[in-house]
């Protein structure tokens, strides 16, 4: 809201800018007349008033023609006065209509331009017309002139200023589109599909890629593939799908970036057509965060099956082990103390000691933690570090 606020106040300060000064211009055609012949003089004060009504619209154009109107009636005066003052204010107003038609057909264009001339020229007859037969002798004389002014000369100067304006929408367009390139969090870069030649990048992909965007722009895209062989051959996997279904995805990716520092990316590449011209639109995401949570989402699932796991393989054995502690406790009690086997018993029993130890720590297990490896022996979780509370 506050923008839009912001560019209306601009646009409003420019059209009064723009009206004022065509007003003087035009106050200085006046006054710079040229004499066609005896009491006859030429000016083509209408043409500045004509044109900022064309390319700015009503605001402009009745500036422009009020400070004409102005000129007209408190400096120079005359019995010309409301004739001319007529013919200003008309060349505004028509002016304006004209601007409204070119901006429904989206851009000021020749046709335009020359039919704003002829009505141009048509209400400069007007004027002369209001000052009766006299003024009609005198724009017989003067009309071959206002026909060149007018009609000629309108249609050429809009033309001009039509590539101005068009140069000025052009340059706004691509510092817009610089501007909301750079903001973009991910790395952007296009690139030419035929050269592999880096033609447009952002702020993101300097910082990804640890390079200028001066040094990235004309760059070749492969120079930042890996060096090893199947990582490339990923990469051209990619290329080859995005040059025939037009879109390919990639993960985990490896890429090595200016100072040779090989980074994990998540890849989108997109193949465009404009103009008869081919682009690719490569959006680069650095795939650490995704990889993180990756295996931040594994570790959950393991942990998740292996507290399943050992929670109903603790309420298994806990079965069947009270029964064997239950029985060797009373073996214990049916030998005598001295007996040789009081010695196995005990054995037994803190074996069952042990069970119930483990089984407990199973209960409480919080995360994966794997014993160390041994040559034909199987990673296995170890129960204990799993399990301790620090």
């Amino acid at each position: 809201m506050l923008r839009r606020l912001r560019d209306g106040r601009r646009r409003n300060a420019r059209h009064i800018v723009n009206g004022l000064a065509f007003g003087v211009l035009a106050v200085g055609l006046a006054i710079a007349r040229i004499q066609v012949a005896p009491d006859v003089f030429f000016d083509a004060r209408n043409v500045p008033v004509a044109l900022i009504a064309l390319f700015e619209g009503w605001t402009a154009g009745l500036l422009a023609g009020g400070v004409v109107t102005l000129y007209r009636w408190w400096w120079l005066g005359g019995v010309g006065t409301v004739p001319g003052i007529v013919s200003v204010l008309a060349v505004s107003v028509v002016g304006g209509l004209v601007h409204w038609w070119a901006i429904r057909h989206g851009r000021v264009g020749t046709g335009h331009a020359f039919a704003l001339g002829v009505a141009t020229f048509l209400a400069t007859l007007l004027g002369y017309a209001l000052l009766g037969h006299a003024g009609l002798e005198k724009f017989a004389a003067t009309w071959p002139h206002f026909l060149i002014a007018y009609v000629g000369g309108i249609g050429l100067l809009a033309g001009l200023f039509r590539d101005v304006v068009e140069r000025e929408d052009l340059y706004a367009a691509q510092q817009r589109f610089r501007a909301l390139l750079d903001e973009a969090s991910e790395a952007i870069r296009i690139v030419d599909p035929a050269s592999h030649r880096i033609l447009e990048t952002n702020r993101a992909d300097s910082t990804l890629s640890e390079c200028a965007r001066e040094r990235l722009l004309g760059r070749d895209a492969r120079d930042f593939w890996p060096e090893d062989a199947d990582g490339r051959r990923r990469w051209e996997a990619l290329a080859a799908e995005a040059a025939v279904a037009g879109v390919a995805t990639g993960f985990g990716l490896p890429y090595r970036a200016a100072a040779s520092t090989v980074r994990s990316v998540d890849l989108t590449i997109r193949r465009v057509v404009h103009d008869g011209r081919a682009y690719e639109i490569v959006m680069i995401r650095d795939a650490g965060a995704r990889e993180a949570l990756d295996a931040a989402r594994r570790e959950v699932l393991d942990l998740r099956a292996i507290t399943l796991v050992a929670n109903a393989a603790a309420h298994e054995i806990n079965n069947p082990l009270t029964v064997i502690v239950g029985s060797i406790e009373l073996l214990q009690r049916r030998l005598p103390a001295e007996a040789p086997e009081i010695r196995w018993v005990d054995r037994a029993i803190d074996a069952s000691q042990r069970i119930r130890e483990i089984i407990a720590r199973m209960t409480r297990i919080t995360r994966v933690e794997a014993s160390g490896t041994f040559p034909g022996v199987p990673a296995m979780l170890d129960i204990r570090r799993s399990s301790d509370d620090n």
